[in-house]
């Protein structure tokens, strides 16, 4: 037996944060105590966080919609303790990898892609950057387009497609052969595929950081430009797939069928990193062209036992619970309510996703007549936004995130097993907290964020 205790490891710093902070990142631990964040979660089940104190979270961060069906589903564990028990050999790396095979074919029948072939990968921006050289190799061309606000992924290729500047600023050249459009506009991707061959557009049909949602048709056109200029088009799933939008896939809603899919977060279970690309059988051709090629891209830890087990097993619990549905269902009602609470506050410009992947954009400027804010230039909006995350946490004890450092949006992303009455709770706390505004609440804890975030966001 294993002289290692767990318990005895978690136990072992009075204040584990103090160890995070001088061990990693000291600015990402001062950002957890400006918002409250700085506890101690030690249990997770369903939509639920535990703390050391024993109070209940509800978590509609979800590992940034990773965790559709719950944490430590019991599908899930049983899987992974069937796979650590059973010896089977780990990163062989020379095997026609059964449970690859298995996952694989699972993983076409559940997303309706029969006839393509998967690559596994151990995240959503590996993926992205697998499918930028897949398109690459299979077109022959180097160009790329994406659209303003999208977000990819933060490693060099994926963050040359990434449209949020604040992320990219501070890296460097990425990549040149790059162009960028705005979300949702036909006229400048028709303009921008016939300046120059192109390899792929990349797209989400929900994007994470705005959660602004591509309309059926424009993504039809979207696809109808590709194919007239031989470019793939390639759909980031990796938030928006496997159920999160109320379809399989996001893009499922628009009927149409991208050259490149990726996939991640939702097929981990939350418990082990896995991503996938799903591409058209001729596009892999290209890439493995011969024997010689055939090893051309991989990974040391893709297709590991773990993964692999926890890809199945999340397939199945999507599968057996409907998750897709639910999320429609819920998600719908979760935007009915959060229209409410618009219209009775006066808060909130606009509510936007779809299915239980949702998010409010802040009035900032209407709730700036109410609260009294500091001079905090161009991080008024996401500090507003902040404080009403925190109020959140620290009042209604709900995990809730601000996008980014340039808006005034928060995003809901609860695991797909919540329930009505969770909705309901959810909605009432951001009622409850945007009807508190006033100078002396939600004002002071502006004030409050302005002075302890400076230098973690430049202000």
């Amino acid at each position: 037996m294993s002289d290692i205790d767990l318990g005895s490891i978690l136990g072992s710093c009075t204040n584990p944060g103090d160890r995070y902070a001088r061990l990693l990142n000291p600015r990402f631990y001062k950002l957890l105590r400006a918002l409250g964040f700085d506890r101690t979660f030690v249990r997770g089940e369903g939509p639920w966080l535990f703390d050391e104190a024993g109070d209940r979270y509800l978590d509609a961060i979800a590992g940034y919609a990773a965790i559709t069906i719950g944490r430590n589903h019991p599908v899930l564990i049983d899987a992974l303790h069937q796979a650590l028990d059973s010896g089977l050999p780990s990163l062989v790396q020379f095997e026609a990898n059964p449970l690859a095979g298995a996952l694989a074919e699972r993983l076409l029948e559940t997303t309706g892609r029969g006839g393509d072939r998967v690559y596994f990968t151990n995240s959503g921006t590996e993926g992205v950057e697998a499918a930028i050289k897949f398109a690459r190799a299979s077109t022959g061309r180097s160009r790329l387009i994406h659209c303003t606000r999208g977000f990819h992924g933060l490693t060099l290729g994926a963050l040359s497609l990434n449209g949020n500047p604040g992320l990219r600023e501070g890296f460097g050249p990425l990549l040149a052969d790059v162009r960028e459009i705005p979300f949702g506009d036909r006229e400048a991707l028709a303009a921008a595929l016939a300046e120059e061959p192109t390899a792929a557009f990349i797209i989400e049909s929900v994007q994470g950081k705005t959660l602004a949602v591509a309309e059926n048709e424009w993504l039809q056109e979207v696809e109808r430009l590709c194919r007239e200029h031989g470019t793939l088009l390639i759909a980031d799933e990796v938030q928006t797939g496997l159920g999160r939008t109320g379809a399989i896939l996001g893009t499922d809603h628009a009927g149409i069928r991208p050259d490149i899919v990726v996939l991640s977060k939702a097929l981990s279970g939350g418990m082990v990193p896995v991503g996938a690309v799903i591409a058209r059988d001729s596009i892999l051709e290209d890439v493995f062209a011969s024997m010689a090629r055939s090893h051309v891209h991989s990974s040391t830890f893709k297709e590991n036992v773990l993964a692999m087990v926890a890809g199945i097993a999340s397939l199945s619990i999507l599968r057996e619970e409907r998750l897709e549905q639910r999320a429609e269902e819920l998600g719908a009602l979760l935007r009915t309510r959060l229209e409410t609470v618009a219209a009775e506050t006066g808060c909130i410009r606009a509510v936007r996703g779809r299915g239980l992947m949702l998010g409010i954009e802040l009035d900032v400027e209407r709730m700036a007549g109410s609260i009294k804010l500091p001079v905090i230039g161009r991080h008024r909006s996401t500090l507003v936004a902040q404080a009403v995350v925190r109020h959140l946490l620290i009042e209604h004890r709900i995990l809730a995130l601000s996008t980014s450092a340039e808006s005034a949006t928060i995003k809901f992303t609860p695991a797909l097993v919540i329930e009505h009455e969770q909705i309901e709770q959810l909605a009432a706390a951001v009622h409850q907290t945007l009807e508190r505004l006033d100078g002396t609440t939600l004002g002071a804890d502006i004030h409050g964020l302005a002075g302890l975030t400076r230098g973690i966001i430049g202000g």
